[in-house]
Formats: C-alpha cells, structure tokens, sequence
C-alpha cells in the first residue's frame, strides 16, 4: 500500500535555502577578489570633469529631461542635474551621458 506525501510524517525541517546559498554564495566570492560592483550589482560611476558621465549598472531611466536625468539602479536612483544633459549611448547595462553636469545626487531606494 502506498502512502501519499500528505499523509505521511514530515521528516526534514524546513531550511532556509535562499540564506544559505547567500552565505555561500559571498563566501565563495570573496576568495576570488572580484570588485564589490561585479559581486553585489553595484552601479559605478565614471565621470569626465563635468562634462561626461558613464553610469555602469543601470537598469532604467525614470525621468529624461535637458537639465534633469533620473535613473535607477538596484540600491539607489542617481540624479542629474544640468544644462543641455544628452544621453549619447545606452545599451542594457550602460548609460554615457553628456552636457554641463552642474549635481550628482542619490536617493535610496
């Protein structure tokens, strides 16, 4: 006679999977001696005196106007302040803006 797993006893304890393989996971990462940007998704910011910026780790430009760019990263929203602000490239992970960028802010998310 077969039992149903409903019906029979619960042997194992619920574990906290997504904990452990975290713990792990950071562990594991820290042996290699990669940048904590590559490592926890950080957004990185390169800028070129105040004319250019490059914003590595972006994932989605909230608000576009010539003297204001609002984007979201995964911890924070950057803020830019200016005057004739242009966004020359963007691809899925990169954001190379440029113009008079007079105020770079942040905001936690």
């Amino acid at each position: 006679m077969r039992m149903d797993r409903k019906e029979g006893k619960k042997m194992l304890k619920k574990i906290n999977f997504k904990n452990k393989v975290s713990v792990a996971k950071e562990k594991f990462l820290e042996k290699l001696n990669l940048p904590d940007e590559l490592v926890y998704n950080y957004a990185k910011i390169t800028m070129i005196e105040n004319k250019e910026i490059l914003i590595e780790g972006s994932n989605n430009i909230v608000d576009y106007y010539d003297n204001y760019i609002k984007i979201q990263t995964k911890n924070v929203y950057i803020i830019l302040d200016g005057r004739n602000l242009n966004i020359n490239e963007i691809n899925d992970n990169e954001l190379l803006i440029s113009g008079i960028i007079t105020n770079v802010g942040y905001i936690s998310r």
